[in-house]
This record gives structure tokens, sequence and C-alpha cells, in this order.
């Protein structure tokens, strides 16, 4: 088994696990935090008429029913995740959803049409990928051109970021790397996409924002 796959299989195994307990009392903080971090990403949004949208690594699938119910009926919603515990519950809870859709999926192989999607974003699991040139590849690829990328994390541009990161590698070994605003720059620009801008969230957590440049792909 190469390094890429050891990745791959202990977050899938890791989200198998926290998928039964993600709302019980052991995360009900983080789950909570993470949907008011994600309401920020989804303020610097615009969907546009029928907008098709991408959620990496969704989870349960909140922020892609969220997506659904501010676009007003309009466009259709995916959310991939290498978790089928995950994908389950996402799957569960959107019976009441006609265009919602979820698959499981590894980010660095993304089941979809070249020039497909208007929006993706990721929030809170940039880090957990082994191979980012790949992910974002995958994203350049499935972008129809002007289409955005929105990447929520945590940014290691100060020493306790850093510093955070080293420990958290320590203690979970799914988790590769925090990135600074000038390494999503530089990743940015190797997958093509133009490095638009980063907002604050709150303290070192940022969303680093690109687009696809150029002609469709097909």
């Amino acid at each position: 088994m190469g390094k890429a796959d050891e990745y791959a299989k202990l977050n899938e195994e890791l989200w198998d696990l926290r998928a039964e307990s993600w709302f019980d009392r052991r995360f009900s903080f983080q789950s909570r935090y993470l949907r008011w971090m994600q309401k920020k990403l989804f303020s610097l949004l615009e969907f546009g008429r029928n907008p098709r949208f991408l959620d990496l690594g969704c989870g349960t699938g909140w922020a892609v029913h969220y997506a659904a119910s501010l676009a007003g009926g309009r466009g259709e919603f995916y959310g991939v995740d290498i978790s089928s515990k995950m994908i389950e519950k996402a799957e569960a809870g959107s019976t009441s959803y006609r265009n919602v859709h979820f698959r499981k999926a590894n980010a660095e192989e993304l089941p979809f049409d070249n020039d497909f999607f208007d929006l993706v974003i990721c929030s809170n699991s940039f880090h957990h990928y082994f191979s980012p040139d790949k992910v974002l590849g995958e994203v350049y690829r499935v972008l129809k051109p002007n289409g955005r990328i929105y990447v929520l994390d945590m940014t290691a541009d100060g020493l306790m970021t850093r510093m955070f990161d080293r420990l958290v590698k320590k203690k979970e070994p799914a988790h590769v790397k925090l990135y600074s605003t000038i390494e999503y720059q530089t990743l940015f620009e190797r997958a093509r996409l133009r490095y638009v801008t980063s907002k604050s969230v709150l303290l070192s957590t940022k969303v680093h924002i690109a687009e696809k440049v150029g002609a469709p792909i097909n």
C-alpha cells in the first residue's frame, strides 16, 4: 500500500467512526463551530441562476443542504466524502431535497465530467489531503471557466498555528498539513487556478478563493 492509499484508509476509518457520534456530546462544540464557520464561507458565495455546487469532504451533508436552501430550489448540489458512513448519513437526511446528490469518492479522483461545476467548497478538510496538487487538479478539471473554489481552513501564517499543526500531526495520523497563505497561492497556481483573495473568518482560520481561467476542457 502506497503512502497516499494509507492516508486515504486512515481518513476513511476516522470519519466512518465519527459519523455515528458527530452530533453527540463529544463533538457537539466542534459541529456547532464548524456550522458557524461554514455560514461565514457561504456569505462569500454567489450562486447565480442555476448553479452546480460541490462540497469536498461533505461529511453528513449539512453544507450541501444549506446551499440548496439558499438557492431556493434552483440548481444541483453535490457532496463527496471518503467515508461511506458519512455518505449514508447525508443521504438519509436528504429525502426532502430533489436536487441534492451524494457520492462516496476520494477528492483526488472526482466522479464528475469536465467543466461541470460553478462553485466548489472545501471546509476544514483540506489539511487531510495527502496529495493537494491532485485534488486541486481535479477541482480545475471539474470547474467551469470562471468557476471558483473556496477553501476554509486554519492557515499556518503564524508561529502558534504552525506549532498546533505539528501537535495535531502527532495526535491524529490522518492529519497531513496546515498550509500558509503563500503555500495556498502556490498550490492554486500549480493547478492553473488564479488566486483571487483570502478572507479571515476567526483568528487563524481563513477562506482562500481561486478561480478557473481559460477555455473549457471539453
